[in-house]
């Protein structure tokens, strides 16, 4: 079940802060007590006014300045906050745990062990901060068991409190296997799936779409992939709409078949293709498509009807696929709603971090993220050390299609690992 632990420890500085303030305005009021016809409000001013308060403000103004000339504190503070309110929330998920043990060539005995926690971090949340010349964190850590979807009553998960939405790169495959009035009616039809699912995810309140053109082969030279407009394939959410004939057709009554053969009626036996969209991630640029969500659907096209109106019979199936696919929409936006908003890190350069997300993504400059390697948080998490690998970035620019970050707090991430940033 989902888990919230908060963390807290207490602001021993700021405490005191506050019995001194108590005692000085104390004594301030006691001092103007006498003034027994004066109102509150001049009441209140006097005491504002009086020495002891205003060197109480001082040194409060002091501390704070003090705090903002070493933020490095602050981020540190906070990293920290974050990594302690994982591991509580990670013990309390199922955890397996594998042992070895061998002897070496010396005869000594060596023995190991590993930790797998079976959960996935699905957000952490900033709940205040307490200032002082030490900050003090409270953190929430949410930590999802990976195959439990529902919670609550209603079997639905808690909106994030920012609507963010993962960017989706959206793919045609091109059909194979057709030709003739069939190769002209699949490219029709694939061309007003993407239109469907394009209109209908506009509405999507977890992801965002854009279209990504097909693989191909990247030149080895800079200056020609500049010249030619080739980009680099982009790693992260991607959705794969593609068109195969390979349903089976649908068995003809005896009449069809007679009257056909008697040339009494025209009639051809129907077109049925297999409409499919899969949704997964590539891990790297490099990497295949793990789809992680698939639907299919079988289509009927009469071809007498295409070849005596191919528009009437376009518009027929635009009405068709728009509310299939509005469904489909649906139902990828319930089965999603509890999976982890995670945006994919491109790393540009030695220090230079980018996130694959843009101005849809819900992200504004300032926002913290928390950077993590998905194979090793939360799933290894209990193993000594591994905490230590998360970093604590903030947004600096968001731009199209690409939202530029600054790390804050943490080491600098390895070069190998597919990096994650968590919203804070």
């Amino acid at each position: 079940m989902l888990t919230a632990v908060n963390i807290s420890r207490p602001a021993q500085l700021g405490f005191a802060w506050r019995r001194i303030s108590a005692a000085v305005l104390t004594a301030a009021l006691a001092s103007t007590a006498g003034a027994q016809s004066a109102r509150p409000a001049d009441l209140a001013a006097r005491a504002l006014a009086s020495a002891p308060v205003q060197a109480l403000l001082s040194a409060q103004a002091q501390s704070a300045k003090a705090t903002q000339k070493n933020p490095q504190k602050e981020y540190d503070a906070q990293l920290a906050a974050i990594r302690q309110a994982i591991l509580d929330a990670t013990v309390d998920r199922p955890t397996r745990v594998i042992s070895s043990a061998w002897v070496d060539d010396k005869g000594a005995l060596h023995e190991s062990a590993h930790f797998h926690s079976e959960g996935q971090v699905r957000g952490v949340r900033v709940l205040s901060y307490v200032q002082g010349d030490e900050p003090v964190t409270q953190v929430s850590a949410e930590v999802l068991p990976w195959g439990w979807k529902p919670v609550g009553a209603d079997q639905s998960c808690k909106a994030p409190p920012r609507p963010w939405r993962l960017p989706l790169g959206v793919q045609v495959v091109m059909p194979e296997g057709f030709n003739g009035p069939q190769l002209f009616a699949s490219q029709s039809l694939l061309d007003l799936a993407q239109q469907a699912w394009g209109q209908n995810m506009q509405v999507s309140q977890r992801w965002r779409t854009h279209s990504v053109a097909q693989a191909a082969p990247q030149s080895d030279n800079a200056y020609m992939r500049a010249l030619t407009g080739q980009t680099e394939e982009r790693s992260g959410w991607m959705a794969e709409i593609s068109l195969q004939p390979h349903a089976p057709a649908v068995e003809r009554s005896w009449t069809e078949r007679v009257g056909q053969r008697l040339n009494l009626i025209e009639s051809a036996p129907p077109w049925r293709w297999t409409l499919s969209v899969r949704l997964g991630q590539k891990l790297s640029p490099t990497s295949r498509l793990v789809p992680q969500w698939q639907i299919e659907q079988i289509v009927s096209v009469d071809p007498i009807a295409l070849s005596h109106n191919p528009t009437a019979w376009a518009q027929r199936m635009q009405g068709l696929l728009q509310e299939r696919i509005r469904q489909w929409v649906a139902q990828l936006d319930k089965q999603t709603e509890c999976e982890p908003v995670q945006f994919h890190v491109r790393r540009q350069g030695a220090s230079s971090l980018e996130l694959q997300a843009g101005f849809d993504s819900g992200l504004r400059p300032g926002d913290r993220v928390l950077l993590m390697d998905p194979a090793h948080v939360p799933a290894r998490m209990l193993e000594p050390g591994l905490a230590q690998h998360l970093a604590l970035a903030q947004v600096v620019k968001v731009g199209p299609h690409r939202t530029e970050l600054q790390q804050l707090a943490g080491p600098a991430l390895a070069p190998q690992g597919a990096w994650m940033a968590l919203p804070l």
